[in-house]
């Protein structure tokens, strides 16, 4: 039955995780096999951190990739943008559209999150760009969309979390203890390692099946990957995204007839976004920005 399909939202690696604010504890070591080895929900192991990738601080870091919500953009490149944690809406240009200084900086791990994300970008747009255009993807072309479904999920996890800070005590090589501040770099890094963190490209989808829905006056933002399963516990069948103001591209069971439509995948996707919604120009309500935001902080 089509009304016993949930959404099924993405969990962050919050500060609540954290049993009563103890301090998270990292363990630098000579680089020996694995970049990633998790020990507990509170203890990491992070092997050949500081020699993995030399970090490089970008001042405008996007949480939504600038050349995906280029699709929504008019003749001047201008789309709507919701702040959902500043409470405001306004018109902008993509490029700057979905913006924080220095988002993806860490101050423990030396990993260049934006060389990453850039890399990920690189391979998954152009693959984008042909589904948009009605392309059959290849094999590699399905897994380059799965690896930005995937960042583009993981980076929606902690959206409204840029300026927090979580307290860290560092054990370096050699046995010496430093306190330290985990920025939101470190925690993406670091997440990479917890078990309990849904990863798409663990999933299989490049084997689902794949179609792209001809759906007018989409929007998208940080929440854009959509999980969904037929009935709560079930598991994970179905994972949706739009593609452009007027395509939703679909894997796995297609969905039913009434959740397949703008009036319901737009709030869906709205309240699954924890910061940012974009849309064309002219069809985002700017008045309901602040509602929303003092909405969630009351709830």
């Amino acid at each position: 039955m089509a009304s016993k399909w949930f959404n099924k939202s993405p969990v962050a690696l919050d500060i609540k995780y954290l049993p009563h604010m103890r301090p998270f504890c990292l363990t630098l070591v000579p680089f020996q096999h694995e970049p990633w080895e998790g020990f507990g929900s509170d203890t990491l192991r992070c092997e050949g951190v500081s020699s993995i990738m030399a970090k490089s601080a970008v001042k405008n870091a996007h949480t939504v990739s600038k050349s995906y919500i280029r699709a929504w953009a008019d003749d001047r490149n201008v789309v709507d943008v919701i702040d959902l944690q500043d409470g405001r809406g306004y018109p902008s240009s993509y490029l700057s559209a979905t913006v924080v200084r220095y988002g993806y900086d860490s101050e423990i791990l030396s990993y260049d999150l934006e060389h990453e994300y850039g890399r990920i970008e690189d391979r998954g747009i152009p693959a984008i760009v042909r589904l948009r255009k009605g392309y059959t993807l290849t094999a590699a072309e399905r897994n380059a969309v799965v690896a930005f479904l995937d960042m583009h999920l993981d980076r929606g996890r902690y959206a409204d979390q840029a300026k927090t800070r979580v307290p860290a005590v560092v054990l370096k090589t050699g046995g010496r203890i430093e306190h330290a501040e985990m920025t939101l770099g470190d925690r993406l890094v670091l997440s990479q390692s917890l078990q309990d963190v849904l990863r798409l490209t663990t999933l299989g989808l490049e084997q689902w099946p794949w179609q792209v829905r001809d759906i007018p006056g989409l929007v998208t933002g940080d929440g854009a990957v959509l999980l969904w399963e037929t009935t709560k516990g079930a598991g994970i069948c179905t994972v949706s995204f739009p593609l452009s103001p007027t395509q939703l591209l679909v894997i796995g069971q297609n969905l039913p007839d009434d959740v397949r439509f703008n009036p319901v995948l737009n709030p869906r996707l709205a309240e699954n976004s924890r910061r940012w919604i974009v849309g064309a120009r002219g069809t985002l309500n700017f008045k309901h920005a602040a509602v929303i935001a003092t909405g969630r902080t009351q709830g």
